[in-house]
């Protein structure tokens, strides 16, 4: 586990987005996309997703808990997972509630991501969601 942990962290280090304005970002190792096409978020998204911060290791133990709560109402009753950042495209879904573990977390100008694994499912989803949609403990 830690293997593929560390294994994913290089991966996404070796892409992510470069100061040459390069549209690479990294992205969900294990996902394909869904046909579901991301949509418009409830908060201010990264005006520029080019201007991304390096993933890092999350390094805590306790998972997290997904939410479609945003500002005292549920916005989404299922929370999208994304290739990255930059949101492409929509590789998984968690109901809202459901635990995930944090594998990475990546701070940006706005809005910060974070990469998350389910607990709950019986098949594993894996990508990245906007902080406002996860509960840490």
């Amino acid at each position: 586990m830690r293997l593929v942990l560390v294994t994913v962290l290089v991966t996404l280090l070796l892409v992510a987005c470069g100061d040459d304005g390069s549209d690479v970002a990294p992205t969900a190792t294990t996902a394909s996309a869904l046909a579901i096409e991301p949509p418009a978020l409830p908060f201010d998204d990264n005006p520029a997703p080019e201007a991304c911060g390096i993933p890092r290791e999350w390094g805590r133990d306790e998972p997290g808990r997904v939410t479609g709560m945003y500002a005292g109402e549920l916005v989404q009753p299922v929370i999208y997972l994304y290739d990255s950042h930059l949101r492409r495209a929509v590789v998984g879904q968690i109901p809202d509630g459901g635990r995930v573990e944090i594998l990475l977390s990546q701070s940006n100008p706005v809005l910060d991501y974070y990469l998350v694994r389910s607990l709950d499912l019986d098949q594993p989803q894996e990508g990245w969601i906007p902080a406002p949609f996860l509960l840490i403990s």
